[in-house]
């Protein structure tokens, strides 16, 4: 490298050595310098930011504003000598103009200043005004070096600034994760559940029901589908849901268990009446579990584990024959508390299908519709397909094709997230972070044989990983970026 101010530098501290030399008298003690030379702490001033706003428009609109990071901890590894923060700037931050604070054993400290990506260093004096280029820096980073009291410079430090380069709350797809097919080469009435690092799809061939099941892992890679063995001729595709562990669903009103890979008829099943519909379920934090199903004549029961108990009578609920999705959730003030989320559609007695939702807690005994009749667009979506998850906490709802006219600007299937941050009472269009790559989805979904009979379905796992399972058993797995970023320290 090419040195710059170092000859300042130590005419300067000669001249002050001997200058202390000539005043000694032989009482006075002599002052020994040392050959100390590190840096005891970093820390970034106050950088500029790229934001997103809304102009006028509505539309999105980007603008530069300044930060402070100051608190953004620094890694010093004094055995390396590499100084770095393990926890990235924010994306969109600019590191092209960065002020910095250092402490070191003297005040002498040289930084190797590059003006453009791939030129040589060159060694300059630092001060805590200069503007540093870490953008320029090569992958190991700025070299930066203490001159001790003694005038020899100490071993460099490799100094590298973290910017996070995939915005954190954004989902990232990887459209085509898995291309092996279902044994039974399509399926539909599909309804996926996740149990124990599995992926079960119950659904139809040519009439028949089918399971068939994957293995994920934790970095999302999935294994192909394995068949199960002996699934009833009454199987009710929509109807499997995970209770305490195991997959429960029903066979001609029958209950029935699948434990791995075994199926058996459940001890639990209700005597004296047959099941239509299994709801969901619920469990608090003291351990209490609830199972929510409805009767072949429209009563809804709750199995507490020991016993059903007959809860009444709702003609406002979703259609018989259909996949809807829930969601149970703990009261943020009191954990004893579980409120569970149904979503679906409801035909009324015209014909005419809405969006619905509706909601319950654990310490009652009954299910609330949610009230949509003004019509705006908070609306529940009437989504044909629709699939209904919660995620970072919030509830999320998609599909098929929108046939809710205030949600007609986002009709087309696959192309957005609706969200209710309020347990399903309000939705609306989340068009920044969650969206779906277009139009490759909705195409995916359109090979489907049988639009709006399940052609698709989808399953959040343990690993914070979106899965969605085509028609034909390909999948596509998306997570916010966030949940894949490796622990600060």
């Amino acid at each position: 490298m090419k040195l710059k101010f170092l000859s300042i530098v130590v005419i300067g501290l000669m001249i002050t050595t001997l200058s202390m030399t000539s005043c000694l008298k032989d009482d006075t003690v002599e002052v020994i310098y040392t050959n100390e030379s590190s840096i005891v702490s970093f820390s970034l001033g106050t950088l500029w930011k790229q934001f997103v706003g809304k102009a006028q428009d509505g539309s999105d609109s980007l603008y530069m504003d300044t930060l402070s990071f100051n608190e953004y901890p620094f890694t010093i590894d004094q055995l390396s000598r590499t100084i770095e923060n393990k926890d990235s700037l924010p994306v969109g931050v600019d590191i092209s103009r960065v002020l910095v604070n250092i402490s070191a054993d003297t005040p002498y400290i040289l930084y190797g200043k590059i003006k453009e990506a791939g030129e040589e260093a060159t060694d300059t004096l630092w001060s805590s005004t200069d503007s540093i280029d870490f953008s320029v820096a090569p992958a190991e980073g700025l070299s930066f070096k203490v001159m001790s009291y003694t005038g020899q410079l100490g071993k460099a430090y490799r100094v590298k600034i973290n910017v996070h380069t995939q915005d954190p709350d954004s989902l990232n797809w990887s459209e085509d994760e898995s291309q092996i097919p279902f044994t039974a080469q399509t399926l539909i009435r599909q309804k996926a559940v996740y149990a124990n690092g599995r992926i079960y799809v119950f659904g139809e061939h040519g009439g028949v029901p089918a399971i068939e099941y994957t293995t994920v892992s934790s970095n999302g890679k999935a294994d192909g589908w394995t068949p199960i063995e002996n699934v009833p001729a009454g199987t009710d595709s929509y109807s499997p849901i995970v209770w305490n562990g195991t997959i429960y669903f029903l066979s001609d009103g029958a209950l029935y268990e699948l434990i791995d890979t075994t199926i058996q008829p459940s001890a639990f099943s209700p005597a004296g009446y047959q099941l239509k519909q299994l709801l969901a379920n619920a469990t608090t934090a003291s351990g209490l579990t609830y199972l929510y199903a409805c009767t072949e004549d429209g009563t809804f029961v709750t199995f507490n584990g020991t016993t059903w108990n007959e809860e009444g009578r709702n003609e406002h609920f979703p259609s018989m024959n259909q996949r809807f999705y829930y969601a149970s959730l703990p009261l943020s003030y009191n954990s004893d508390i579980v409120r569970t989320v149904l979503f679906g559609r409801h035909t009324d007695a015209t014909g005419n299908e809405f969006g619905f939702a509706a909601n319950r807690l654990t310490n009652e005994n009954t299910w609330v519709p949610y009230d949509y009749i003004q019509t705006d667009t908070c609306r529940c979506p009437n989504i044909a397909d629709g699939t209904m998850i919660y995620y970072d906490k919030k509830l999320y709802a998609f599909g098929g094709f929108v046939n809710s006219l205030e949600h007609k600007e986002y009709r087309h299937e696959f192309s957005t997230f609706f969200a209710s941050t309020d347990n399903g009472l309000t939705w609306q269009p989340d068009t920044r972070y969650m969206k779906f790559p277009e139009p490759s989805f909705r195409e995916k979904y359109e090979e489907g044989e049988a639009l709006g009979e399940g052609s698709y379905s989808c399953i959040v796992d343990e690993n914070n990983f979106i899965w969605i399972i085509w028609h034909n058993g390909y999948m596509s797995r998306g997570r916010i970026n966030r949940f894949g970023f490796l622990p600060k320290w």
